[in-house]
């Protein structure tokens, strides 16, 4: 039977035991020293002697075979290369030759120069070398280059070896293979950026390496065949090449960065169009600067539309302007008109007709009617006033908290339809422009007894918790046509009252401008309107 390390060494260990037990029991006198003691105590030496032997034997093999299997599994799964205190390569694994191209032979007595791609900065082998020589490990990822000058990429760790005197005796490295990784990357990149995009690359002399189909397919007209080889960057545009050139400059200035820049071009068709790119310088593993990628989508489109928006806000803006000036203009002269040349008159006129006059000639009834009549024009004045001070730009709508049915109740109190309007007591007390709220109201008051023809014409308000219900007994009307109807200027076909759709539609902007919801159900008879405040 084959005995281990591990039973040899307890075998071992129970010799020594009792060659200390004996030594022990004599040196105390417990047993006398004797032939057998002595005996005893030199055949457990020689018995031990040849059992160390083995134990020591056994461990160092079994660490070789431990480190020849790590050895093994470390030269089949990395790239292993090591050399002498001058860089020298003293030997390399065949993970090494298969990746690299090179054979053991051709490169023992050669440094690592014959793998070196040659893109790396200046100073970037210096830096790795003051890292190793002060004992720590180096690492990053290297573009190495084979024996047939294709380029591979490694995950790279070396490190110095030193002997018991700290004198340097050369370098190991090892390298993990990545170049199907960083590959597959730039693939997914590209083929994103090609479906997306017109895509160009220009080496760091400013000459096309790459361009994508969907970039030939726009600009590759300019050229003939090899032609597009050599051409500047700054060929793709007739114009602006100053601001493409600044562009270009800036992204090599600081690689990484994406500098975006509109250009226009010349398309095949003779028209114009406008591009947008986003210009990137990209490096190399290793940081250094090799190409710039131009990545361009069409915005002729959106440029269009923008301007086209820009010039309706500009028309809008003088139009505003325009409107301002008429609202004033108009406040100006009701203003005079309902409140000083009206009141002046009426007042004139009583103070020159007597009581008895005034019943002689008649006239008790009608000027009744002017005065009331006068009340109310002084009510829609200041709804006018308030609506045409929503022209001034950045106006907020003055609100305060009013009693609807109160407001409602004063403002109608003058009208000629009073009596037709039935006001729930229960309405709700909320926040409101009063002048406003209640021009709107009244013009839904109004087109429900005019778009009626019931004997008993009325409109009923009532309210629940967080709406407010305007319901005719006249004709009724659908959302979709209270929607047509309520753009100014539109008639409703076979309509025979007159009216033009610009008081609907002033009552819905104002609602509107309080933040509220107007729809309209029509019923079996008539139209509920419903104005959402909550």
């Amino acid at each position: 039977m084959k005995l281990s390390s591990k039973n040899y060494l307890l075998f071992a260990i129970l010799v020594m035991s009792v060659f200390f037990l004996v030594k022990t029991l004599v040196l105390f006198e417990i047993l006398e020293s004797s032939k057998i003691t002595r005996g005893t105590e030199y055949i457990c030496f020689l018995i031990f002697i040849p059992l160390f032997w083995l134990v020591n034997r056994t461990y160092i093999k079994n660490q070789k075979d431990k480190m020849e299997q790590s050895d093994k599994f470390l030269s089949t799964a990395a790239i292993i290369s090591i050399t002498d205190r001058h860089g020298k390569i003293t030997f390399v694994n065949e993970k090494f030759e298969k990746v690299s191209g090179w054979k053991l032979e051709e490169v023992i007595g050669k440094d690592h120069s014959i793998v070196n791609s040659g893109t790396q900065p200046d100073g970037y082998w210096g830096k790795m070398y003051e890292t190793v020589l002060r004992g720590e490990v180096w690492n990053d990822i290297v573009c190495n280059k084979t024996k047939d000058g294709s380029y591979y990429w490694v995950d790279t760790y070396i490190r110095a070896r030193f002997n018991t005197k700290g004198e340097l005796e050369g370098f190991s490295s090892i390298r993990q293979d990545v170049t199907e990784i960083i590959q597959t990357n730039n693939k997914l990149k590209s083929l994103v950026a090609s479906q997306t995009s017109y895509v160009l690359r220009t080496d760091m002399e400013g000459r096309h390496t790459y361009w994508n189909q969907k970039f030939e397919d726009e600009f590759g007209w300019v050229y003939e065949g090899d032609m597009m080889h050599g051409n500047s960057l700054l060929s793709i545009c007739e114009t602006h090449h100053g601001a493409a050139y600044n562009a270009v400059m800036e992204c090599v200035e600081e690689p990484g960065k994406v500098v975006k820049v509109e250009l226009d071009k010349p398309h095949k068709d003779g028209s114009r169009r406008t591009t947008l790119w986003e210009f990137v310088c990209l490096t190399d593993i290793t940081g250094k600067p090799t190409e710039v990628q131009c990545m361009g989508i069409d915005i002729t489109d959106r440029v269009e539309i923008e301007r086209k928006n820009i010039g309706i806000l500009n028309e809008l803006d003088r139009k505003n302007t325009y409107l301002e000036h008429a609202a004033k203009i108009l406040r100006h002269d009701m203003h005079s008109g309902i409140n000083t040349y009206i009141p002046r008159g009426i007042s004139s006129l009583e103070r020159r007709l007597t009581k008895e006059d005034i019943i002689n000639l008649k006239i008790e009834a009608p000027l009744k009617m002017i005065k009331e009549g006068l009340k109310h024009s002084q009510k829609v004045y200041r709804g006018v006033y308030e609506f045409t001070n929503l022209v001034k730009k950045d106006v907020v709508l003055n609100k305060e908290e009013c009693n609807i049915k109160d407001i409602l109740k004063d403002y109608l109190s003058s009208t000629a339809y009073v009596s037709q309007v039935m006001i729930d007591d229960n309405l709700p007390t909320i926040e409101v422009n009063e002048p406003l709220f209640c021009t709107a109201v009244d013009n839904l008051i109004r087109n429900g007894l005019k778009y009626n023809d019931s004997d008993t014409k009325f409109v009923k308000i009532y309210s629940d918790e967080n709406t407010i219900y305007i319901q005719d007994n006249g004709r009724g009307i659908t959302q979709e046509d209270f929607n047509h109807l309520s753009k100014p200027y539109i008639r409703k076909e076979g309509q025979k009252e007159s009216g033009t759709g610009l008081g609907l539609n002033i009552c819905v902007a104002i609602l509107h401008e309080h933040g509220f919801e107007i729809t309209c159900e029509k019923n079996e008879t008539g139209t509920k309107m419903k104005i959402k405040f909550k």
